[in-house]
């Protein structure tokens, strides 16, 4: 067990705060926190209530600063990034976040994310609902029997593309009785048939080709978020059903005749809401179980409506350019609704000091708050003689001191300094 965790137990306010957790009590807060001590106890938390997390922050550059902290305990941590909203026709996009964003989707569903981190963009953004994301997933065993037309059509239906030989995520090929499917940039599945029938499922390394593992089931997931509620031609209606400037009209009709073509993934920011009837946010993804740290309330408040505010600033400029606006933009009403649904999760809010009124939620959680003493020591440097000072203070205080260090061979070297 990692010494910073081993501690805890023997602080008498943390038990306390433990108990509460395991209680379920919600909404609570911890105060008192650097970005260090925000890791500290959310680690903390997760390692001695057994249960997954999921941070939200203010923006991308907090997210990634407390990711570089918490990879220090040595668990997978997954990033959520927030989408981005297309205003514009392009002729080819980056994938990198669209398979960044469905890889931790698909792990929260199969349970295996224990940490997740995002921002409060990400988490107000709406989406396809988990139901409808999920409803084509595909399991395989050795020795079922299938028809190979119907994996086709299925593996499509994924958001799968087709290919004479995979290079990369969200393709499959089909050579004969052999099925390779991408489920990352550097690993597949291979599914071996005898006629119609499985006769072996196995992961393979893309590039070498080479078999990593034998499998007896497999599980296919979605490759993307961006699948189809309904048909081409129910989504055009919806289009059609909507009024729209003279001037933009033809640029409309546009639209429709390349989403019948099923050139669509450009057009669904654009129509979204023809697109989803129902959506989801990410909270909607997240099991019971999950435990939910929002990262200095009162900056994700000014964050989100900052961002808000920004759209309605880009729809503005939209509007007097003549150009058509995304449905999918985020209004000021996504944060009420977000603060909506973090009621229905077991949430700890984290703040580095005791906070004045932000929303009722907050409020709750501060009556059932705890202060922990948190402070950043810099002073240090080089001059190991005050860092002696201060442990010997410590030893004679009868306090544990754990001290860490970024290199190994500095820490042996400082180790037998201490000795």
């Amino acid at each position: 067990m990692n010494s910073l965790i081993k501690t805890m137990p023997n602080v008498r306010k943390f038990n306390e705060y433990m108990f509460d957790v395991k209680s379920g009590k919600t909404p609570m807060m911890l105060s008192g926190l650097t970005d260090i001590g925000k890791i500290h106890m959310m680690y903390s938390t997760r390692f001695y209530a057994e249960k997954p997390i999921c941070l939200i922050t203010y923006n991308e550059l907090q997210a990634k600063k407390l990711i570089k902290d918490l990879a220090y305990f040595g668990e997978k941590i997954d990033f959520f990034p927030k989408r981005e909203i297309i205003t514009f026709d392009y002729m080819a996009e980056s994938k990198d976040s669209v398979f960044d964003r469905i890889l931790v989707l698909n792990r929260i569903v199969k349970g295996e994310a224990k940490i997740v981190v995002t921002t409060i963009e990400a988490a107000m953004q709406k989406m396809i609902t988990k139901e409808n994301l999920y409803q084509f997933v595909m399991k395989l065993r050795n020795g079922d029997t299938i028809c190979l037309n119907d994996l086709k059509e299925k593996l499509v239906r994924l958001g799968y593309e087709r290919y004479d030989l995979i290079e990369g995520k969200g393709q499959f090929s089909i050579r004969g009785g052999i099925i390779d499917i991408a489920t990352s940039e550097t690993t597949g599945i291979r599914i071996e048939l005898w006629g119609d029938e499985i006769d072996s499922i196995r992961t393979f390394s893309i590039l070498s080709q080479r078999t990593t593992e034998m499998l007896e089931e497999a599980e296919i997931f979605p490759a993307y978020e961006f699948l189809l509620e309904t048909d081409f031609n129910t989504i055009c209606q919806k289009i059609e059903t909507k009024a729209y400037p003279e001037s933009l009209q033809e640029k409309v009709n546009e639209d429709i005749a390349q989403i019948k073509e099923g050139n669509y993934l450009n057009k669904i920011d654009r129509y979204f809401d023809c697109f989803y009837e129902q959506t989801h946010t990410l909270l909607d993804y997240l099991s019971d179980d999950f435990i939910l740290f929002l990262d200095e309330i009162e900056k994700m408040n000014i964050r989100a409506f900052g961002i808000a505010k920004d759209y309605e600033n880009l729809i503005q400029d939209l509007t007097e350019k003549k150009r058509l606006v995304p449905s999918g933009f985020i209004q000021k009403d996504d944060y009420l609704a977000f603060l909506d649904k973090v009621k229905s999760k077991q949430t700890i809010y984290l703040e580095k000091q005791d906070i004045g009124f932000v929303d009722k939620q907050s409020m709750h959680a501060k009556r059932n708050g705890y202060s922990f003493s948190y402070r950043e020591v810099n002073f240090f440097r080089s001059s190991m003689d005050l860092l002696f000072e201060k442990l010997q203070k410590s030893t004679f205080a009868s306090k544990q001191t754990v001290v860490l260090r970024r290199k190994r061979r500095r820490l042996q070297k400082n180790r037998a300094s201490f000795v």
